[in-house]
């Protein structure tokens, strides 16, 4: 075994979204490959055997545990309470309590490329008319449409979007009367923040950015870029952190941004040729500047609310 080799285990609820699961999961099997950790795992566990499942995990000599706890935030906080020796790593929305000394969490704090993504949809639309779907009650989603909006409205002031947030499971037959009106509104173009919707708008051969993962060869010739989260920086900093005797509860969702190469806006393929040149160059210039420090994507986790332009 390699001197630096670290033991980590990844635990992944069944009803967690599979995108963010599947993200974590990948950066820690690359890991694994690099030889830097040793890594077990435990996919589609049932929601029932959860808190069953991490107290098993915790007994055990794993120098962390990573995953998501967005449905089971009390609890995993409960369980670390009796093993405030193990080091856990987890996606979550809530502050940790300072007496819970190695509990770190983490968001897919994207919002950087989210930005971007608004930029190149508001230089690709003919209509001037742009369709976002984001989820309700989330703050994630918020910062990500509140940001695609900023990078649309910095390259035309007077485009229109036409705001959609779901609550719950993706309805079919709600979706298609929600794509057929913005549709019938003039939209060309529409950012998929909530996965799963790309599957409808390329249905309805809309063009689309979609998020978490890379869709094009599933939709080559609608899916324009997608909106990428890289969860290999904020493992990378945990892992050092561990060598390092430096593991401390807080939250790395900072590790998600574009500075830290935590996000990303995918290849735009051949749609690259359909986008203006100062577009491009814009885009280009605001990732060297946000890389560099010298321009920051604001940071709104409002209520995103539908704009149309005078």
């Amino acid at each position: 075994m390699r001197p630096y080799e670290l033991k980590v285990a990844g635990l992944y609820p069944e009803a967690q979204q599979l995108a963010i699961s599947d993200t974590i999961h990948n950066s820690a099997i690359k890991s694994a490959i690099r030889g830097d950790i040793k890594y077990d795992f435990y996919r589609g566990v049932p929601e029932r055997e959860f808190e069953t499942i991490l107290r098993e995990i915790s007994e055990q000599d794993y120098d962390l545990i990573i995953g998501s706890i967005f449905n089971h935030e009390d609890l995993a906080r409960a369980v670390a309470l009796d093993f405030r020796s193990q080091s856990y790593l987890f996606g979550s929305y809530r502050p940790t309590p300072e007496f819970l000394t190695s509990f770190s969490i983490f968001e897919n704090y994207t919002h950087d490329a989210s930005y971007l993504a608004g930029i190149i949809a508001s230089g690709l639309s003919e209509t001037k008319v742009l369709g976002v779907f984001g989820t309700l009650y989330s703050l994630n989603s918020y910062r990500n449409l509140n940001a695609f909006t900023q990078g649309a409205k910095e390259v035309n002031s007077q485009i229109n979007i036409l705001v959609e947030l779901i609550d719950g499971a993706i309805d079919p037959a709600i979706m298609a009367e929600k794509l057929e009106f913005q549709k019938a509104f003039g939209v060309d173009l529409i950012y998929a923040e909530r996965v799963g919707v790309e599957k409808y708008s390329t249905e309805n051969e809309i063009l689309t950015i979609g998020n978490i993962h890379n869709h094009a060869k599933q939709y080559p010739d609608l899916m324009v870029s997608s909106t990428l989260w890289h969860f290999q920086p904020t493992l990378n900093v945990a892992l050092n952190r561990l060598r390092n005797n430096d593991f401390k509860t807080e939250n790395l969702r900072q590790y998600s941004g574009l500075k830290h190469g935590g996000c990303s806006l995918a290849s735009l393929g051949s749609f690259i040729n359909r986008v203006p040149p100062d577009v491009i160059e814009k885009a280009a210039r605001r990732i060297n500047e946000i890389k560099n420090e010298n321009y920051e994507v604001a940071t709104v986790e409002l209520l995103p609310v539908t704009e149309l332009g005078q």
